[in-house]
């Protein structure tokens, strides 16, 4: 399934694209109900990549007890500042859908420095979401 975007900034459609099908790549790796990848970039450098994890996961611990794939990055590095992150979302049917950040997480990758979330918003589009 090919993603279109449906606005435009400097970086170039296919290195955004590029990102968004690591992070579905992620997705598909969940074990979640709602099944979501994220991945982290500064330039084209991935930093970290993640899915969303259970609560029960060997790698989560209790003082880190969450679920989302967002926080599950910003834990794997150190240097967040200035970087862009890519969220995706698919379905049982293996269709992304919208990944657009919780308050929570939007909350999270403000402090952090996150610059722009790229994320999927339904089965054929990306949305970005700019945060400084």
């Amino acid at each position: 399934m090919s993603l279109r975007r449906t606005t435009t900034f400097a970086k170039k459609d296919s290195d955004i694209l590029a990102m968004i099908n690591l992070a579905l790549r992620q997705a598909r790796r969940s074990g979640c109900r709602q099944r979501v990848g994220a991945v982290l970039t500064l330039g084209n450098r991935v930093l970290a990549a993640s899915p969303n994890r259970r609560r029960n996961d060997p790698s989560v611990t209790f003082a880190h007890a969450t679920f989302h794939a967002e926080e599950a990055v910003l834990r794997r590095t150190a240097r967040t500042t200035g970087t862009t992150l890519y969220v995706a979302r698919v379905d049982a049917a293996d269709i992304p859908r919208l990944a657009k950040p919780c308050q929570r997480c939007e909350k999270a990758l403000v402090e952090a420095g996150v610059a722009r979330v790229h994320y999927t918003a339904e089965a054929q589009s990306v949305q970005v979401l700019k945060l400084i």
